[in-house]
């Protein structure tokens, strides 16, 4: 459930594959003032024919103070496969309000479309299970048609709800915005920037401070600029590895005491609050109704028993904290870090990049590369989680002063158009300043910022020495959005970064035509990078809102090495994220490959062909010892031309549009 990237084998085109035309919900549908007030709203999506996770509900519900109003988000049935189970689970839910999911939309359907459990599954789930869910909502639509007037309860159910809670608008459907069986709020889906961006927008556009969801079976929440969005994943199911008990959406003017993660908009707690179902009941239900073969029982005994594969911190996009009821009831999948060695090895057991590649010319860089990139300091006022380099306070490593003087003799060639100065923070290094201001003298400098090191009062004057030396900015801003910049970057990060871009407008970057201010986006999940041009629209209005200007938009992909490598194995997603990027490996994007125009000097002096070669010391070598720049300080003849030493992380560069430290390589036709 945590990962969706991988596409899987497609024979059902239709059945369970795709949402029908009357699938599709009316703009209007959320417009105006809220239809239904309370005090308090849970929202209860996925029941799947659990009469016990209902108990839990109404348990929920009673406990609460003020009008409390309960809204069934789709998908009530699923589990209760009997006619006497369907109509006993109809009359309970009739003193609530129910809105319509795909399977009671397919279930009150006259007249089969063919679309089997109108579950719309994405291309990442495998067929075998399609065609289980097919079977699942076969039987228990046999078993209504059987019973005259069961039907007739569904009639009517609509599939969209308006709550106003102490003055907030909350939206209520099952699948997505658009689609009543859509995946447009899927946790793969809202990890996408394009995406988060399309639905902010809508939560403007409709007043709408809260979208409530349900369809995909997996929980997800984040917080966007102008609203929150949340999927309660399942009621009447486990959503979390180890855990029996399903979750239900509850929001309120007060937060709750067994909420499992929370957020808070303007004094309204949006929660994910535990269903607390009796679990051997439960289990003893399922099985006398699904034998061990059947559909039912292949497809989820193992979530009902032990839970889904699935942690906490999967479902928290950007803005959501765990609550009071994490601390007791989740596992946590954060045992170890993974050693460097073991993302080498990792790595190691991949297909070859350079197999991959056709054109040969491709393993050697150009006759005269024209960028002297330098890595001056591992140290950092912050500790990012996708830095390959694994920068951060605790880091003690510089370039001496004497490695300073051989790059800046190297960077005087006249072949050398620009010195590419990072770290780490590289601005922390004692010699900086002094050492930008030699290279200005002989080649365009490009410094590589994180921006908030330039809010400390120790820093900010390098914003001037920028301005006077031309040097180019190439700043790091991993979203437009607060909460997901955060979750990368840290807390209290995200403004102090904007207050340094406006600085930098003040001094004439982004905006001149002679101070270069480019911006920098990682995906904040082992994804590649959306199309860069979309991209840097979004970006360019939401900071234009903010009265912030730039000249370019780069979309950088994280490389699967260092701390985002150890990270990817230590939450299982390595393997996933390098499918991805193989599968995605571009061969037109091999001749821009960013090694094929560069030298790397990294921190000890020693030659690389990139940064992320630096990191995994795959260092030059002649006459048997390491390349350093003093070799090609003392001997000009020595040219910096030479083949590159690949490795199977260079996929990351290689996959889709491809990456480089200008961003995007080639751009879609």
């Amino acid at each position: 459930m945590s990962s969706c990237h991988a596409p899987a084998r497609r024979v059902f085109k239709d059945a369970g594959r795709v949402c029908p035309v009357d699938y599709r919900i009316a703009p209007e549908s959320f417009a105006g003032d809220p239809e239904r007030l309370c005090d308090v709203l849970y929202v209860v999506g996925g029941l799947y024919g659990n009469p016990f996770a209902l108990d839990a509900v109404e348990k929920l519900a009673a406990a609460e103070v003020g009008e409390t109003l309960v809204v069934l988000n789709g998908d009530a049935h699923w589990f209760d496969k009997t006619a006497d189970n369907f109509e006993a689970l109809e009359r309970r839910l009739s003193a609530h309000v129910v809105l319509v999911g795909n399977v009671e939309a397919e279930l009150r359907r006259q007249v089969d479309v063919g679309v089997g459990c109108g579950c719309a599954y994405p291309d990442c789930t495998a067929d075998d299970a399609v065609s289980r869910s097919n079977r699942i909502h076969k039987k228990l639509s046999e078993a209504v048609e059987a019973r005259p007037g069961l039907k007739a309860l569904l009639e009517g159910r609509p599939s969209t709800l308006t709550v106003g809670v102490a003055g907030k608008k909350v939206a209520v459907t099952h699948g997505d915005e658009q689609l009543l069986g859509g995946w447009a709020c899927s946790r793969e889906s809202l990890q996408d920037v394009l995406r988060q961006d399309e639905l902010d927008c809508w939560l403007d556009e409709k007043g709408v401070d809260v979208l409530a969801t349900t369809h995909t079976c997996a929980p997800a929440a984040v917080a966007l600029a102008h609203g929150l969005v949340i999927n309660n994943g399942a009621a009447g199911l486990p959503n979390f590895s180890g855990q029996h008990f399903g979750l239900a959406v509850r929001i309120a003017c007060g937060p709750h005491p067994d909420a499992l993660f929370t957020a808070e908009c303007e004094g309204l707690f949006v929660e994910a609050v535990p269903v607390r179902y009796d679990h051997e009941a439960y289990l003893s239900w399922f099985d006398e109704l699904w034998p061990e073969t059947s559909p039912a029982a292949v497809s989820y005994r193992s979530r009902i028993a032990d839970g889904p594969d699935d942690y906490l911190e999967d479902s928290l996009l950007g803005g959501f904290r765990p609550g009071p009821a994490a601390r007791v009831s989740t596992g946590v999948r954060h045992e170890r870090v993974a050693a460097k060695d073991e993302v080498r090895r990792a790595l190691s057991r991949l297909v070859y990049f350079e197999d991959r590649v056709d054109d040969t010319s491709c393993l050697d860089t150009v006759e005269q590369p024209s960028t002297l990139q330098v890595n001056i300091t591992a140290r950092c006022n912050l500790a990012c989680a996708h830095c390959h380099v694994e920068a951060g306070p605790h880091r003690s490593e510089v370039m001496g002063r004497e490695v300073l003087e051989a790059v800046l003799s190297v960077a005087a060639r006249p072949e050398i158009k620009t010195v590419d100065v990072t770290g780490g923070a590289p601005e922390m290094h004692p010699d900086f300043g002094w050492f930008i201001g030699e290279a200005a003298r002989v080649a365009q400098v490009m410094v590589r910022t994180n921006l908030v090191v330039l809010r400390d009062e120790a820093y900010r004057p390098l914003l001037d020495l920028y301005a006077e030396l031309d040097v180019e900015v190439v700043a790091s801003l991993p979203n437009v959005f607060a909460a997901q910049a955060e979750a990368q970057r840290g807390r209290s990060t995200f403004d102090p970064c904007l207050d340094v871009l406006r600085e930098l407008n003040r001094r004439g970057y982004g905006h001149d035509g002679a101070h270069v201010l480019n911006l920098v986006f990682n995906p904040q999940w082992p994804l590649l990078p959306p199309e860069q041009d979309k991209l840097e629209r979004v970006y360019r209005r939401r900071l234009g809102e903010l009265g912030i200007t730039f000249d370019r938009l780069f979309a950088v992909a994280n490389n699967p090495i260092g701390r985002y490598g150890a990270h990817l194995i230590d939450t299982g997603a390595f393997d996933g994220y390098l499918d991805e990027l193989i599968d995605g490996f571009n061969q037109d994007v091999c001749a821009g490959m960013m090694c094929r125009d560069q030298m790397t000097v990294g921190w000890d002096g020693r030659v690389y062909d990139c940064d992320f070669n630096h990191v995994l010391g795959l260092v030059h070598k002649r006459n048997g010892r390491d390349l350093t720049v003093f070799d090609y300080a003392d001997n000009p003849e020595l040219t910096l031309a030479r083949s590159i030493r690949f490795r199977n992380h260079c996929y990351a560069c290689a996959a889709g549009q491809g990456s480089s430290c200008g961003g995007t390589i080639v751009q879609e036709r």
